[in-house]
């Protein structure tokens, strides 16, 4: 697919999670390219996949919604009114402490094509959203014994779902979204791995814990079983807790479970999932209620590296999706978003082969990193030095993976200006920043000042489409000029706006 350029004249390939681009995504003009990871296990994705399996389609469904091109208001023709309809059905979730029964009653007045969420959408493509939908009941219906719980539930998710299990391919679905939502042909959402089975990740600490799960690292419950240990050999041993793996109220087994087969790290409790009882008042458990901004606990230690998993425990290296490939030999640059370090951006670079395609791509002419403004659990005391080290050792670890160095070759010790070129940061904010030591590994600095993020004294400033699209055009100016080197020579210092 050929990439449409923005304003700029360039197009872009970003790697993000589920929301930390989703505020300035309209940044990267009408039809950019997003890779997104398919390991998110929380939320309503972690009851999707603990009844049907399959690979996370939640930070995929939460980019395609913002993605829906809503003109502004007071422009009302049938084509926005329409727009605006599938907007909000896709957008809609259920809540997450009602009754279960309520739920349902609410769920299938939306499958029968009743109720005020389909009110302006089209009699076609009523029809067809509907399909899948039904289709996702019947998947329902089929594990009936998995007793799907619709708090938190996500219409979009449930639309997607359906979709994927009937074509039994991830992108079509993601394409019948896009065409039902009206996307731009141009914009790509990619999720890294093509693949149609689950995925997990697992991130080695320096403490020599492993931890298991995108939820148990970012957001844990306290009933989750979120380290392994090693034992003697180095093989992982999974420490059972002391409930068992399972709720007590409304017996249930975790959000690791996959109906397609037993899992080597899941539940020690196999065999048939138990039926919930007493719905009406059960607990909310595992990570289904998890909203952002929880409070976080630290980590023990430092995370090392990440890894994939099958459903037997066994480390994996799985390629890059080829559409992902595709997008590196044609968008302009390439763009590592703010957001969750661990779990969002290196799942998506924990690949296989993708460290050279980054650094020998013929068409990228910047690789830029959006700076957090803040750190989070995942990150502790982390500095802009760390971010910059994080993402370039990870690209370089699994470029060629250890175990396969023997038939493929060690591979090329890439310098880390080879997968990153600029780094854009928010003054004010809580990441130390030592913009010498940044340019004295050959990268370019672009500082974006108060005057412009304009962040309320006291309040972390964060990136939104105005400063995004302004650090874009640092980049422009600087692509335009042809500015080559070792970045030394080069800087959007904050200094200038200050005086």
């Amino acid at each position: 697919m050929a990439s449409i350029p923005n304003a700029s004249g360039l197009s872009y390939l970003v790697i993000s999670g589920g929301t930390g681009a989703n505020s300035f995504a309209s940044a990267f003009g009408r039809a950019p390219a997003f890779v997104l990871p398919v390991s998110d296990d929380g939320g309503s994705s972690a009851e999707i996949l603990r009844c049907f399996g399959g690979p996370s389609i939640g930070d995929i469904r939460s980019r395609l919604i913002r993605l829906i091109p809503l003109p502004p208001q007071g422009q009302d023709s049938e084509a926005d009114v329409e727009r605006r309809a599938i907007y909000n059905l896709m957008a809609h979730r259920f809540p997450a402490d009602a009754p279960e029964s309520a739920l349902r009653e609410r769920w299938e007045e939306i499958v029968e094509g009743r109720g005020e969420l389909w009110n302006g959408v089209g009699e076609d493509k009523k029809e067809c959203i509907r399909a899948f939908l039904v289709h996702f009941q019947t998947l329902c219906l089929r594990r009936a014994h998995k007793r799907f719980s619709f708090r938190n539930f996500s219409l979009g998710n449930g639309f997607l779902t359906g979709a994927r299990d009937l074509f039994s391919n991830l992108p079509s679905a993601i394409f019948l979204f896009k065409s039902v939502g009206g996307v731009n042909e141009g914009a790509q959402v990619i999720p890294v791995i093509n693949t149609n089975r689950g995925s997990e990740g697992f991130r080695r600490q320096e403490n020599q814990s492993t931890i298991v799960g995108q939820c148990n690292i970012s957001h844990p419950t306290p009933s989750s079983s979120p380290l392994l240990r090693h034992n003697a050999g180095g093989v992982p041993v999974v420490p059972v807790p002391l409930n068992g793996g399972v709720r007590r109220h409304g017996v249930r087994r975790d959000s690791r479970t996959f109906d397609t087969a037993d899992s080597a790290l899941a539940s020690p409790v196999r065999g048939n999932t138990p039926l919930l009882t007493g719905d009406e008042s059960e607990d909310v458990g595992g990570n289904l209620a998890y909203t952002k901004g929880m409070k976080e606990v630290p980590l023990e230690s430092r995370i090392e590296r990440l890894f994939y998993i099958n459903l037997y425990g066994q480390e994996i290296f799985p390629e890059p999706n080829t559409d992902f490939y595709n997008a590196l030999d044609k968008r302009d640059v390439l763009v590592y978003s703010c957001g969750s370090l661990w779990t969002s951006i290196v799942p998506c670079i924990a690949l296989r082969g993708l460290g050279t395609s980054i650094a020998q791509s013929k068409s990228l002419k910047a690789k830029v990193m959006l700076l957090n403004s803040l750190n989070d659990r995942e990150t502790g005391e982390y500095t802009a030095m760390d971010y910059i080290d994080t993402i370039a050792n990870m690209l370089r670890h699994y470029d060629v993976p250890v175990p396969l160095r023997a038939s493929l070759g060690a591979g090329v010790p890439w310098e880390t200006r080879s997968f990153i070129t600029h780094v854009a940061y928010l003054e004010g904010g809580k990441v130390p920043v030592n913009e010498r030591a940044i340019r004295d590994r050959g990268i370019k600095v672009i500082c974006i000042p108060a005057t412009l993020h304009k962040t309320p004294e006291g309040k972390t400033p964060l990136f939104k489409s105005s400063t995004v699209s302004w650090a874009m055009d640092q980049v422009a100016e600087d692509i335009r000029n042809g500015q080559q080197g070792d970045g030394r020579g080069f800087s959007f210092s904050c200094e200038g706006f200050r005086s």
